[in-house]
């Protein structure tokens, strides 16, 4: 199991409109002290930003090499996907377009030499009942062509936990671990995996460490976040209340040899104190791995 944390960690930069660009996340990321980072393509494919432009490949190569240079590896990305409500609009302009950068992700995810892209599973639109089999099947139909997309350039897909919204009737096919586990084992393909989100997990009320030891040898990516089952919001571990003794012990007994990647959001930091708050999520995980036994 391998220290490593999303680019997210340098996303917006506060009062100034704009994100941070790749060559400050990963230098500022590499100076705390990370050598491993999941590369957050969902934020870098959006309008406007580089792997929506047509030197797209040019861009992902000068990643990967600047990361060479830097002495950092990617074992894991972010692939693109539609937001919230858009889910539930079959007229959402922008759907065309998510898809096509979720292609560019998969290509670009092999190009920076990363073997696993989360991706997000299906949300059908809002049903009075929520039907389990029908959220499967669709969900079988959307991930197909991303998978041999996958398959056909050397990655594989890790589909990762939603929140399940519970008495609010469920919107993401995955939102328990049977449903998530199920999926992917009818899918049976070695390419295909489990990415866990700890967050969405707790947020849901499942125990996190309960789910690692079910999803076993399917849990190939990780995104590491807690929360006060208040909300999906992304705190460092030890700032919510999932049982971090207990899911570090999980991880350790079945075997998982990933990426232990934080998922982090720190949209409000100012800039000067960027480079502090990176330092301290390093350490913070060190901690965290030194109790995985």
């Amino acid at each position: 199991m391998t220290l490593s944390t999303s680019t997210w960690l340098m996303s917006n930069v506060p009062g100034q409109n704009r994100y941070y660009t790749i060559e400050e996340s990963l230098t500022a990321l590499r100076e705390a002290g990370f050598t491993e980072v999941d590369g957050h393509l969902w934020a870098y494919s959006c309008h406007g930003r580089p792997l929506s432009e047509d030197n797209w490949r040019e861009w992902t190569l000068e990643t990967r090499a600047l990361a060479d240079r830097l002495g950092i590896i990617f074992r894991q990305t972010h692939g693109q996907t539609l937001g919230g409500g858009n889910w539930d609009d079959p007229n959402f302009a922008d759907a065309d377009f998510v898809w096509a950068m979720n292609y560019r992700c998969i290509e670009a995810t092999k190009m920076l030499g990363a073997d696993w892209m989360v991706m997000h599973p299906s949300n059908l639109p809002h049903d009075p009942l929520y039907n389990r089999k029908k959220a499967r099947e669709a969900n079988l139909r959307y991930l197909s062509p991303f998978i041999e997309a996958a398959k056909k350039v050397g990655i594989g897909i890790a589909v990762e936990n939603m929140v399940d919204f519970g008495g609010r009737r469920r919107r993401y096919c995955g939102g328990d671990p049977e449903e998530l586990i199920e999926l992917v084992d009818t899918i049976n393909d070695p390419a295909v995996g489990i990415c866990i989100d700890t967050g969405h997990a707790h947020v849901s009320g499942i125990h996190v460490g309960e789910f690692i030891r079910m999803a076993g040898s399917r849990l190939k990516a990780t995104h590491i976040n807690d929360n006060n089952r208040d909300g999906d919001t992304h705190l460092p571990p030890f700032m919510g209340s999932i049982n971090w003794s207990d899911t570090m012990h999980a991880l350790a007994e079945i075997g998982y040899t990933g990426d232990f990647a934080f998922e982090i959001g720190s949209h409000r930091f100012p800039a000067e104190f960027r480079s502090d708050w990176c330092r301290f999520v390093h350490s913070l995980g060190e901690q965290l791995l030194s109790m995985a036994k």
